[in-house]
């Protein structure tokens, strides 16, 4: 008899089967699947799995529309709904509404309202000061955002799939750790969640910022528009970076409770307030050299997402964005134009801007990028390159001429781009041009940036840029990450063109240097084919221009700098100065 059939039937005799169960449920714990050290644990019973990437299919099920929205409570403690002192004064004005410098109303559906700055932040606490203010007034350090978004959820959870589930208050749970004590898997896969139709708008934020009235006019303006009024669709969080704050907020809860503690925040906003800071991002990246703002914004918002899974897609936002209209409705708006939008030449259509006075409406566009691109795609399926096992569908056709702009109809995007792309490999003034590693294929690694880093992206991307820089150390600068991930992987990319407009009327010089002859002009179909372009400082949208801030300070009737014109936007009608509707960037403050 063999000494290994001995061993055999020494270890499974009667009086050794308890020992070895208990010993066998042990290391079962310590080492299973859910353990975050699974990947690179030893288990003497199986070897770790190994997990490809998984593809998602061609054909997708659309997904159906939610019930009706119920309504919510708002900070006075009614139903938005029925509380006149809580709604916006939308308008409509007998005059000719301004045309954009580039993007359309028309294409995305946006309302042609207009508002006065009393109109849209005075149920926010504007004005309220002021004797000639109507509105009843709300003690704003008695509110709670995180309970009021939650009590909204719950009222509304029969319309969202189970998955769905209310945000933790932040103060009593923490989700986000080092990774070598986390206990959740190190990576996740698409194909892993269910979708919960839910949306998390990420608002950055950092501790020491001077906290002004019209930053918390804005905020609350955001959670009540886009979380309550859509019965909880959305969720709106704060994601603070703590710098260099001492001690280590993640070394225990102690830490994390006085980090708090020290935060910062204003009281209203300090459930909802997620911590985080670069030790935290080294845990977890730590073949990434570099995880300043700066150069990786998106690695906050990845680990986010690992730790709060139940959100389907994330907006990231900044502090100095206003909505000079609803907030809700501008994101539904551009939510909507993405799911209807073709995945043929998608990518095509967001190297270019649509200027109306050059080139018509939407459909002149659309039919002007398909000639440039002679019915074909420079993109279908997966854009290719050694490094990345795509996770995106394959194409229904071998060739993009073969199909006729029915693919992906019906169907989310994974990133959102809130301005036109750019091909890198044209750029060569684009200061992070050369910043690139892990890439097999250096800086010839096809890739293309869309700034400023206001995007909305779906789980499925973020999970997979996760990974990629986990497990490879691959990076890309901020702007060209979450669209050079998404072609690569051959994910839905999609560019809303939202109204954006220009300090000067009338500007065609200036009109002229960046659209470059359009599509029309461009000898491959992706962008215009030289990418130098005038200063964007006048522009509504961008992520360096004066402008916001000017048009902000004449709308609430702030005397403006004796070199600076009154912005020929504003229109005045009886004594009150009222804006157009749209989505501005940056809207810095004065010092």
């Amino acid at each position: 008899m063999s000494r290994l059939v001995k061993f055999r039937r020494i270890l499974f005799a009667r009086q050794f089967l308890l020992p070895v169960a208990v010993v066998y449920l042990f290391l079962f714990l310590t080492l299973g699947p859910w353990s975050p050290r699974w990947a690179s644990s030893f288990s003497p019973f199986t070897e770790p799995p190994k997990k490809g990437p998984v593809r998602q299919p061609t054909h997708f099920r659309p997904l159906p529309p939610l019930q009706e929205r119920v309504p919510c409570y708002g900070p006075r403690g009614k139903f938005l709904s029925r509380s006149p002192d809580d709604e916006l004064k939308e308008e409509k004005l007998d005059v000719a509404y301004p045309q954009p410098f580039w993007g359309s109303y028309a294409t995305i559906g946006l309302d042609q309202t207009w508002m006065t700055i009393d109109g849209r932040y005075g149920p926010y606490g504007y004005g309220e000061e002021d004797k000639s203010y109507t509105r009843s007034k709300v003690d704003w350090n008695k509110i709670n955002w995180g309970k009021l978004q939650n009590e909204c959820f719950e009222r509304n959870r029969h319309r969202f799939p189970t998955s769905a589930v209310p945000f933790d208050n932040t103060l009593q749970m923490v989700r986000l750790g080092y990774r070598n004590v986390t206990r959740i898997p190190e990576t996740r896969q698409w194909h892993e969640f269910k979708n919960t139709r839910r949306t998390a708008i990420v608002v950055r934020a950092w501790r020491g910022y001077d906290w002004k009235a019209e930053d918390m006019q804005n905020l609350r303006s955001l959670i009540v528009e886009a979380s309550l009024r859509t019965g909880g669709e959305y969720q709106v969080v704060l994601l603070v970076d703590m710098k260099d704050y001492q001690p280590y907020i993640f070394a225990s809860d102690e830490n994390y409770e006085k980090a708090l503690s020290e935060l910062g925040v204003p009281a209203e906003f300090r459930e909802i307030a997620v911590l985080w800071d670069d030790r935290l991002l080294e845990s977890w990246y730590p073949d990434i050299a570099e995880h300043r703002t700066m150069w990786q914004v998106y690695q906050p918002v990845q680990l986010f997402s690992l730790h709060y899974p139940e959100f389907d897609h994330i907006w990231q936002v900044e502090l100095d964005m206003r909505f000079t209209g609803d907030a809700g409705k501008f994101l539904d708006r551009m939510s909507d134009f993405a799911r209807k939008e073709p995945r043929k030449q998608a990518f095509e259509r967001a190297m270019f801007q649509q200027m109306e006075n050059k080139i018509g409406n939407y459909k002149a566009f659309f039919d002007a990028v398909n000639r440039a691109n002679k019915g074909g795609a420079y993109i279908w399926g997966p854009l290719k390159i050694p490094d990345i096992d795509p996770i995106g569908p394959e194409p229904p056709t071998e060739l993009a001429n073969n199909e006729d702009f029915k693919w992906g109809v019906g169907e989310d995007a994974d990133v959102i781009v809130t301005s036109a792309c750019n091909n890198a490999q044209k750029a060569d003034g684009w200061v992070f041009k050369g910043w690139l590693g892990g890439f097999k294929d250096g800086t010839s690694t096809p890739r293309f940036f869309c700034p400023p880093a206001i995007t909305r992206t779906s789980r499925t991307l973020l999970l997979a840029v996760h990974e990629a820089q986990l497990v490879k150390g691959l990076r890309a600068p901020s702007e060209a990450t979450p669209s050079s991930f998404a072609l690569w992987h051959g994910l839905k990319l999609s560019f809303p063109q939202h109204p954006v407009f220009w300090k000067k009327e009338h500007d065609d010089e200036t009109q002229n240097a960046w659209w470059k002859g359009g599509p029309a002009n461009s000898t491959d179909g992706i962008g215009p084919d030289v990418w130098d372009h005038p200063s964007g400082m006048g522009l509504t949208f961008w992520w360096e221009s004066e402008w916001p801030r000017q048009i902000v300070d004449a709308w609430m009737g702030k005397e403006l700098p004796k070199d600076v014109a009154r912005p020929w936007l504003l229109v005045e009608k009886d004594g009150k100065r009222y804006v157009p509707n749209m989505m501005m960037h940056p809207m810095k403050h004065y010092h």
